[in-house]
């Protein structure tokens, strides 16, 4: 994976921007505040949509997270197959600090068969944190 990070903060309710120039990217989701069920569908869907390929949920209910991005993946191709280039990875961290998360991924993330150009650390908080994230994920 190449390790350029692109850092984006998300206030729960608010649109994404459109980044599928990014595709394929890896994703970490960071979430450290409380969202709607349906908002956590738009922004999974989101992802899904605009290229993401592996998916990394972390803080707040990040294993619902897990499961929400792999049922827009699976509703995407109507439950059935899909091209090997659009298989989806997702894990979450529950117990791991962001530094450990950030080191997994810099080690671990790949996609059998397309090379994630990028790393979206999506910041989902109450304020932006970019500094702080982005020196952890570079230090780790």
């Amino acid at each position: 994976m190449t390790n350029s990070p692109v850092y984006i903060h998300l206030v729960p309710g608010a649109d994404p921007a459109d980044i599928s120039a990014l595709y394929p990217y890896a994703a970490i989701v960071m979430i450290e505040t409380d969202v709607t069920a349906q908002w956590r569908s738009t922004i999974s869907r989101w992802l899904v949509d605009t290229g993401c390929l592996y998916m990394i949920a972390w803080g707040m209910e990040c294993a619902l997270w897990d499961d929400v991005v792999d049922w827009c993946h699976m509703e995407k191709y109507d439950f059935g197959d899909y091209p090997e280039d659009s298989f989806l990875i997702t894990a979450w961290f529950t117990d791991w600090a962001l530094e450990e998360v950030f080191e997994f991924a810099k080690v671990h993330v790949e996609h059998p068969t397309v090379e994630l150009r990028h790393t979206v650390l999506l910041h989902i908080s109450a304020s932006p944190d970019d500094e702080t994230i982005l020196k952890k994920y570079a230090d780790a």
